[in-house]
């Protein structure tokens, strides 16, 4: 389970807090969708949540352990956008993923020859032929397959929690599709608690078992269930329409 509890994070020089006091409680499984205008706060949450940011006050735990100022590199694995961020472009795929799945720093190659059947077992369940390239380094593939690889090295390496932000954004469209239904099946099967940014509104709607909206540092919608199954895209961008109207009339 994950918590917050009135999160704050400002950047010098800024008029106002990015995130405000921000209260968010996350279930063991639960698939969190979170949505919102450009600096709303969705990729300041999730690196304040990693660790990445130091927030400016507050607390954060992670199954009842206060986590907030300590590392936990070793409990949350991230994906975000940049296909070039989270994996070692040098080492081969064998090496990225087994580093990934055993957080060691060094290894011989005994070592990975031990992980080689069970780490090409995990890449043939993309069923992308990817296991060709096991040998081979990573900057044979392409930003796609990459990223692929970098979501499949995340679930695989069992985090407490799952940081997914915009992870399918440089991928095309059959190629996002592939990958958003292989990350929704892996955080069924893996019950991994996990939060996800997109902008993508017809995927907010289609996966996930909740829907969180960001306003200015703040949650202004959070559903699940029935209530969140019953959205539509078009309720949806009416929500944004709402909060960026409130904005403009208040001459922010």
């Amino acid at each position: 389970m994950l918590v917050l509890n009135q999160i704050t994070h400002a950047f010098p020089g800024c008029f106002e807090p990015v995130l405000k006091g921000l209260n968010l409680t996350v279930q063991e499984g639960d698939f969190c969708v979170v949505i919102g205008s450009n600096g709303s706060g969705k990729s300041t949450l999730m690196r304040a949540i990693s660790g990445e940011y130091i927030v400016d006050s507050g607390s954060i735990f992670i199954d009842q352990k206060e986590v907030t100022d300590t590392d936990r590199s070793h409990l949350i694995a991230s994906v975000i956008q940049d296909v070039n961020q989270g994996t070692i472009l040098e080492m081969t795929l064998l090496e990225n993923m087994v580093l990934s799945a055993m957080r060691v720093k060094r290894a011989g190659f005994a070592f990975y020859r031990h992980y080689e059947k069970e780490m090409l077992s995990q890449i043939q369940t993309l069923d992308l032929g990817l296991e060709r390239y096991l040998n081979q380094p990573l900057q044979c593939l392409s930003g796609g397959q990459r990223q692929m690889i970098a979501t499949l090295m995340a679930v695989c390496s069992k985090p407490k929690v799952l940081l997914l932000d915009e992870h399918t954004s440089a991928l095309d469209p059959k190629m996002q599709q592939v990958l958003m239904d292989y990350t929704a099946q892996a955080i069924t099967e893996h019950n991994i608690t996990s939060l996800m940014v997109t902008h993508k509104l017809d995927d907010a709607i289609k996966y996930g078992n909740r829907l969180i909206m960001l306003h200015q540092g703040k949650i202004v919608l959070d559903v699940s269930g029935s209530e969140k199954a019953a959205l539509s895209i078009t309720q949806l961008l009416a929500l944004f329409h709402h909060y960026e109207d409130l904005v403009l009339n208040r001459g922010i």
